[in-house]
């Protein structure tokens, strides 16, 4: 099953896109290859994961993914976990991403 946040994290530059981006991630066919999603881990000992947006099903048919931010461009993805990561720590001076982001 497939879960995206209430409070769905995009980069400031595409907040434009934010209903296609959320779409996407929701609809059978996908049509940006370039977009990927940042998710809780599926793994337990991992803070977050990244994912392109076409390999979110096949994913969800082995695990629950919950989707915590959205973005185009693997380098964008990458950026946007390190801004999570970096804001978490802030907040609560821990990496327990889950905890952080399930309370919201």
């Amino acid at each position: 099953m497939i879960t995206v946040s209430n409070h769905l994290i995009i980069p400031e530059d595409q907040e434009d896109n934010r209903k296609k981006m959320t779409a996407q991630i929701t609809k059978r066919k996908v049509t940006m290859r370039t977009l990927f999603c940042v998710t809780l881990p599926t793994i337990s000992d991992g803070l977050l994961e990244v994912l392109p947006v076409y390999a979110l099903r096949l994913e969800a048919k082995e695990h629950d993914i919950t989707v915590l931010g959205v973005c185009e461009g693997r380098m964008n993805a990458l950026s946007l976990v390190e801004k999570m990561i970096g804001d978490v720590y802030r907040e609560t001076g821990a990496f327990d991403m889950k905890a952080f982001y399930m309370k919201q």
